[in-house]
């Protein structure tokens, strides 16, 4: 079976459009981490990575029971940090932003296996898109645990699969929620060359799941003992993280917040929904759909439920929740999402399990927060279909001038996402 091949990034003739893409990168970059320096202290969950990094960078031991995730992230940043021989929070932020770009030439690989023509703008419509943006330049591990993520698609694809399971372990040492997306490359092995229509392929299917994809799997079942030892995933404030809480509004809101930033996407695929729409058992489903989501619409998580005019993500479920009339209006967005991710055609038949993976990564978490759709924003926009170009510029510009908004607006504490 033939694969396409990875594009070239040492062809003389990209020196141009790399230097155009790393110039507009390195502008984005400046203009962020510059506004970033207007902050006076750590703002939001800053407040809780910060003094661990602290207390990590005086020689401390101990960890925070009000931290929920590993201590990786923040015993690398102290140890950044002495080799500086600096402390400061604008050098916490210098450091996650200098290792978090380097996940823009992965993103870049990515694509370029399958889209050599729009790579560019793919990757920064990733490094600019509204809902990620701010966080290359704050002390949070978002932004790192999706290098890591990444990373391990990159070197699924590339069949390089010990080093894929290097970069899954280091994803959860840095989130432990980076596990789905394990899970999600794990699949990717076991059908690689794999069809569904093709039963004589399944003893390469047990190839695949217990020989090429034994460094994950060891890594996912490594991280199973985990949960049992730990009683849960959360490392601290576990009453609030508990593994149990599923939470089905997350995907809503992921849907609402995903319709949002693929909207050009979404109106491309208009012609395919309006056909899909033609068949009786898909109205059936979405009259069902929308029973159901009437019926379990909710915003349970105390954390959700303060501060909506400052946490826009809060807010937005408080309008959502509002009323009836509300309800009802959000589904419209809901339901076109998900129409478009069942129409887009995904450049291989194992990327469908993405559509899979997407609702159990969003209701795994109690907490409503959208820095938890950054893998599934990050694979959609690598495999989704091309664009006109004219469509793909256009998003990128949009991506900018809000992203540039939003930044603004969170240094000047006026809302956080």
């Amino acid at each position: 079976m033939s694969y396409p091949q990875i594009y070239s990034l040492d062809k003389s003739d990209n020196y141009h459009e790399w230097s155009f893409l790393f110039l507009i990168a390195f502008t984005g970059a400046a203009f962020g981490y510059t506004l970033s320096c207007m902050l006076g202290g750590p703002t939001s969950d800053e407040g809780f990575h910060a003094p661990q990094v602290w207390h990590y960078y005086i020689g401390g031991k101990d960890y925070a029971d009000n931290l929920t995730v590993p201590p990786t992230y923040h015993f690398v940043l102290a140890f950044i940090a002495r080799q500086i021989g600096h402390y400061s929070d604008y050098i916490l932020r210098l450091i996650n932003l200098s290792i978090a770009l380097f996940s823009l030439p992965v993103f870049y690989a990515i694509a370029a296996r399958y889209y050599p023509r729009d790579a560019g703008v793919r990757m920064l419509q990733l490094f600019f898109a509204p809902l990620i943006f701010p966080y290359f330049f704050l002390i949070y591990t978002d932004t790192w645990a999706l290098l890591v993520i990444a990373l391990t698609i990159f070197f699924t694809l590339r069949r390089c699969y010990l080093m894929a399971g290097l970069a899954g372990l280091t994803a959860i040492c840095i989130r432990q929620d980076s596990v789905i997306w394990i899970g999600l490359a794990y699949i990717l092995v076991c059908f690689d060359g794999v069809t569904i229509t093709n039963p004589s392929r399944y003893k390469l299917l047990l190839k695949n799941a217990f020989v090429r994809g034994l460094p994950l799997l060891i890594i996912l079942f490594l991280f199973i003992a985990f949960v049992i030892y730990n009683g849960g995933v959360a490392i601290g404030d576990k009453a609030a993280h508990e593994i149990n809480n599923f939470n089905v509004s997350n995907f809503y809101v992921f849907l609402v917040c995903a319709w949002m930033l693929f909207l050009p996407l979404n109106i491309q695929q208009l012609p395919h929904i309006l056909v899909l729409l033609r068949k009786p058992f898909v109205l059936v489903l979405l009259i069902v759909g929308l029973l159901v989501y009437m019926g379990t619409l909710s915003n349970p998580h105390g954390y959700n439920n303060t501060l909506f005019g400052y946490f826009l993500h809060n807010g937005l479920i408080y309008i959502m929740m509002k009323t009836a009339l509300g309800k009802f209006f959000f589904y419209i967005p809901i339901a076109w999402m998900a129409l478009t991710l069942c129409t887009i055609k995904f450049p291989e038949k194992r990327y469908y399990w993405l559509l899979l993976i997407i609702p159990i990564s969003a209701i795994s978490h109690p907490l409503i927060e959208p820095r938890y759709y950054f893998p599934a924003y990050m694979l959609i926009n690598l495999w989704r279909p091309s664009m006109r170009p004219s469509a793909e510029v256009l998003t990128l510009a949009i991506y900018i001038v809000v992203a540039a908004f939003i930044m603004f607006g969170t240094v000047k504490g006026m809302f956080f996402l």
